[in-house]
């Protein structure tokens, strides 16, 4: 009993995604800067973006990504700043796929409810 216990405590454990629309940039390491990349292609997802923009970007959920003087280049074809992992795809067997390729109108839906929580 006791090391189930344990094993439990040590478990990742998933955040709710109540307030999701205020925490960008998203994935573990930051390389996703809105809701709509995310939810995209990792193919499409920005290579290149600058943080450190507070400006909210409310259609695409997340900050703005524009070039900022005095902001930081993130770069996401550095090693550990990748971000194609967590896609949505069609690809049978494709590592990182977790669930099926949205649409357009179904990525924009999504994101619409996503702001509601």
């Amino acid at each position: 009993m006791v090391g189930r216990q344990v094993r439990a405590e040590l478990a990742y454990k998933v955040r709710s995604l109540n307030g999701i629309w205020a925490t960008p940039p998203y994935l573990h390491n930051g390389s996703v800067p809105t809701i709509e990349a995310l939810l995209g292609p990792a193919a499409n997802r920005p290579k290149t973006f600058y943080l450190g923009n507070r400006e909210y970007d409310p259609v695409n959920v997340g900050y703005r990504i524009d070039e900022l003087p005095g902001g930081f280049a993130f770069d996401t074809t550095k090693r550990g700043n990748s971000n194609s992992g967590h896609e949505f795809n069609d690809s049978k067997g494709k590592e990182g796929v977790i669930g099926r390729l949205l649409s357009p109108d179904d990525r924009r839906a999504l994101v619409e409810y996503l702001k509601t929580l």
